[in-house]
């Protein structure tokens, strides 16, 4: 289910954390790194996370472990891992999905796999002054690669905001229980946004 939520801190949802690359960071600068051949291009770098070596430079936990693994990639050779701790699991795209985004629609896809019950993909739409218009879709965690959302796409009309920052996370504070505990895990890989000409995220992908 795609919800909003207006008036979020940033704070809240990116956190003040850094990478968490763990001993071993390379600190990589992998700007560039882009998938070529889409149209329209998917406009997040390292997409796949397979540039850069412990410690990647477009991506970084704000809670949990965020580790690059090889021999998990859906489609390359590495996926994100993100490993619950007694703070949560959340990692975020370091730059700005999109700066300066105009009147425009962006689409938000990703494959996803892993041990905790539910994730969550955010974007968050900077309306200035300090508030944000948050878009998630919430689904279960499959237990083999599947693509999230399956059939549909995060869809984020822009209307004329500054920035838009992508989150990926577990869920740990629904009211059903099933939230993920320490140790539960979620991979991600093959990230994909990109900016709809029609509105309606209906690009083939």
């Amino acid at each position: 289910m795609v919800r909003l939520a207006s008036g979020l801190m940033a704070a809240v949802l990116l956190g003040c954390g850094g990478g968490g690359g763990g001993p071993g960071s390379d600190g990589g600068t992998d700007a560039g790194c882009t998938e070529a051949g889409k149209s329209p291009a998917n406009l997040v770098q390292n997409h796949a996370f397979e540039c850069g070596g412990a410690s990647v430079a477009e991506w970084a936990a704000v809670y949990g472990t965020l580790e690059f693994p090889a021999g998990e990639g859906r489609s390359g050779t590495r996926a994100a891992k993100l490993t619950c701790d007694s703070g949560g699991a959340r990692f975020t795209y370091v730059p700005a999905l999109v700066a300066d985004g105009g009147q425009k629609t962006y689409c938000v896809t990703a494959w996803a796999k892993g041990t905790a019950p539910y994730m969550r993909i955010r974007v968050l739409r900077d309306e200035g002054g300090g508030g944000f218009t948050n878009f998630e879709f919430n689904s279960p965690v499959p237990g083999s690669w599947e693509r999230v959302p399956p059939s549909i796409t995060l869809q984020v009309p822009n209307a004329g905001s500054a920035k838009l920052q992508l989150v990926f996370e577990l869920q740990t504070t629904r009211g059903d229980g099933q939230n993920a505990r320490p140790g539960d895990v979620l991979y991600v890989d093959d990230v994909d946004a990109w900016e709809s000409a029609s509105g309606r995220c209906d690009e083939v992908r």
